[in-house]
């Protein structure tokens, strides 16, 4: 129990500092002449549509690309990305990079990268924490026969936005974690699939 004491703390400390950064960064951007904010920025990015080379850093837990619409009908380069010890695959698009865990946390991290603070995370453990949010700001989420919950939540000091996807692998029994906000967050989660 200590250990997964230990990682929860470790997950919920980065989570707090991208937070943080995310604050800072908002600080910084309003005093700048440009007046986009984060959430336009991913609306305003085009992708090119190449089928390079460039697959993620673990070539066992993850596998084919492939080029698919967006919601601005550009087209998209997708990868597989496949965590077996979380038994879950989502696909993430050539605009994300992945950065697999090198410790006994299981998990990832998916950076935007054009805008470093755009971040999704995901990790697995037994019995992560639910966040204590109204009914309102919680939503029931399919990730395919199974039934997940999308918690909205948002920073008390300035309101930055902070979804989170928690559901229960029927299999693993592991607790399957994936959070961040924003467009590529929600193309995301709709990818994910139970293995």
């Amino acid at each position: 129990m200590l250990k997964n004491t230990y990682y929860l703390i470790l997950f919920l400390s980065i989570l707090a500092a991208l937070v943080v950064g995310l604050n800072i960064g908002k600080k910084m951007q309003g005093q700048t002449s440009d007046t986009s904010t984060v959430h336009d920025l991913p609306s305003t990015i085009s992708p090119t549509p190449s089928l390079s080379t460039g697959t993620p850093t673990s070539s066992p837990s993850s596998s084919a690309t492939k080029p698919t619409a967006s919601n601005s009908g550009t087209l998209q380069k997708t990868t597989l990305y496949t965590n077996t010890e979380c038994a879950v695959s989502l696909s993430y698009p050539d605009t994300v990079t992945l950065s697999e865990s090198s410790t006994k946390t299981l998990g990832a991290v998916f950076t935007h990268k054009t805008n470093p603070k755009d971040v999704i995370v995901l990790t697995c453990q037994k019995e992560i924490p639910r966040p204590p949010l109204t009914a309102e700001n919680i939503e029931e989420f399919k990730v395919g026969t199974l039934s997940g919950k999308l918690y909205h939540d948002g920073s008390a000091k300035d309101g930055t936005r902070m979804d989170a996807l928690i559901f229960t692998h029927p299999k693993t029994g592991l607790d399957v974690f994936i959070g961040g906000f924003g467009e590529v967050f929600n193309g995301m989660i709709k990818t994910v699939k139970i293995l």
